[in-house]
């Protein structure tokens, strides 16, 4: 059985000020959903990642390991909570 957390019982330091600004987005707001992950790359390689919510649109540009925290965040507590980011 997974011990799910709620997003406003999070301790400000087990997550990044980003990660938490997407993930009261999706899990408390009135969106409440899965957010999908939009990647662009220049020819020299580098690469931004930001996360879109489906439902209103708003976008939030995430780093490397901001991304990666928001995917084992949902892996660990969005699919109980239903929300969180896919990378689709």
């Amino acid at each position: 059985m997974v011990d799910v957390q709620r997003v406003e019982t999070l301790p400000a330091e087990s997550v990044s000020p980003a990660v938490l600004a997407v993930l009261r987005h999706l899990c408390e707001g009135t969106c409440h959903t899965f957010g999908g992950v939009l990647e662009w790359c220049e020819a020299r390689g580098d690469c931004c990642q930001a996360v879109v919510c489906p439902v209103c649109a708003k976008q939030f540009v995430v780093d490397d390991d901001e991304l990666a925290e928001l995917l084992r965040w949902t892996d660990d507590q969005g699919q109980a909570l239903v929300c969180g980011v896919r990378w689709d």
